[in-house]
């Protein structure tokens, strides 16, 4: 699992409340270079396992862009969900201004029944951090076993301390 923050605000944010998680945060923002699309897929491809992409960004003409043309960029996920913001949760927040003359924007007016004359956006900040943060970690939930997760930390940290006793009586035994 690994979760796509369009802006490094965001991302610090999401990375302090799922750091103990061992989930990447990566950045998703307005068409990364190549090179960092590459690792971020070959990192991904070189685990092996079935993908999931957890997505947090504004809900406005490039930030669904964005969204779109990262996954077709890596072609690596299994699962994509946007978190936040959606046009669901857009209605409820207050909106700004949207950048005049993106090529974007009437297309995504019409898709989502918005004036076409009036660019409009929805931020991520606008979400209160509270809420956001239960939005990322219901989502985490959905996919991640706490309980398994638990007691594989619980059987490394178990681990770790036989091998620190085995360490400490071979230093004793030492000349």
């Amino acid at each position: 699992m690994w979760i796509g923050a369009e802006k490094d605000t965001v991302r610090l944010m999401i990375t302090q409340w799922t750091e103990t998680l061992g989930i990447p945060v990566i950045i998703c923002r307005g068409f990364g270079s190549q090179s960092y699309v590459d690792q971020v897929r070959d990192r991904v491809l070189d685990d092996g396992r079935p993908a999931v992409l957890l997505y947090v960004g504004d809900w406005d003409a490039s930030g669904e862009d964005i969204q779109r043309d990262w996954m077709k960029r890596t072609g690596c996920w299994s699962v994509a969900r946007r978190l936040a913001v959606t046009k669901r949760q857009a209605n409820g927040l207050p909106s700004a201004p949207a950048k005049q003359g993106d090529p974007r924007w009437p297309k995504f007016a019409a898709r989502h029944g918005y004036d076409v004359h009036n660019p409009v956006q929805w931020e991520v900040e606008a979400l209160p951090p509270e809420r956001l943060r239960r939005l990322v970690l219901a989502a985490v939930d959905r996919y991640l076993d706490r309980a398994q997760f638990n007691r594989v930390l619980d059987r490394e940290r178990r681990e770790q301390a036989e091998l620190a006793a085995f360490v400490r009586q071979w230093r004793d035994r030492s000349p």
